[in-house]
């Protein structure tokens, strides 16, 4: 069944934060919006994440559970989450409680206007030197490998509407970074202020390595130089657990 709105949420090691996500989700979309699903993808995660989603969806049959047989990355579990969705607009949302749902609905507002996808950017957030520097990097190689508008940011969190939604699955690269794939798309796209709220459990994935790697794969994977496809591998996106509860379909 088609649903107004599809909320897309990569889980990996969030056991302690998923109640508190969930409570907030439902909180704010009860109250707003007609009809919703809840999708969340566990990417491999090392505690009892899995669990806990499971215990989840036996209280709510809006929620739809994947799991991945490894940890593929945040990117390639939204992709995967991506073909599930059945929603007119599609959120996605991290599992670390640092977005408000709340914004939803602004955000939601906002792509009302005509919009292919909006991006929620935090204002007064404090970032380590390596992050502030990796954004700083990441945002140029956007300038050099897509179309993006110099006043354009992007995050993680952010709604898009289903034709997007289409032309993003159609990509098949294994190195999945799902801005770099929207900006060559569209152009249509907005930016709002949202808040950003400290991290109440675990900490970053992400170090300078990371981040180093991050830039050159994009540019690798995303660039139209010819010569680079020699270096980019064939590999599948994602792949899916069956025995963590998916029996042809999503639970």
């Amino acid at each position: 069944m088609s649903q107004y709105l599809s909320v897309v949420i990569p889980v990996y090691n969030s056991y302690n934060s998923l109640d508190e996500l969930y409570k907030r989700l439902t909180k704010t979309l009860h109250l707003k919006i007609s009809s919703y699903e809840i999708i969340m993808v566990d990417d491999g995660s090392q505690d009892d994440s899995f669990a806990k989603m499971l215990e989840l969806r036996k209280k709510d049959e809006r929620i739809k559970l994947i799991g991945l047989t490894k940890n593929f990355g945040q990117q390639n579990a939204l992709m995967c989450g991506f073909h599930y969705c059945s929603g007119k607009y599609i959120v996605t949302i991290d599992d670390d409680l640092q977005h408000s749902p709340h914004d939803i609905l602004n955000l939601l507002t906002e792509i009302k206007k005509g919009y292919d996808i909006v991006y929620g950017i935090p204002t007064g957030r404090q970032q380590l030197f390596y992050r502030r520097w990796g954004s700083y990097l990441t945002d140029k190689v956007f300038n050099l490998i897509t179309n993006k508008s110099s006043d354009i940011r992007v995050s993680s969190f952010r709604i898009l509407n289903k034709k997007l939604l289409k032309e993003i699955i159609k990509d098949k690269r294994s190195f999945v970074y799902l801005s770099a794939i929207i900006l060559n798309k569209t152009d249509n796209i907005a930016n709002i202020k949202i808040e950003h709220e400290d991290r109440k459990y675990g900490d970053s994935n992400y170090n300078i390595i990371k981040l180093i790697r991050l830039f050159l794969n994009l540019y690798i994977y995303y660039s139209q130089q010819k010569f680079l496809k020699q270096f980019r591998k064939e590999k599948a996106q994602f792949k899916i657990d069956k025995k963590l509860g998916f029996n042809n379909k999503v639970v």
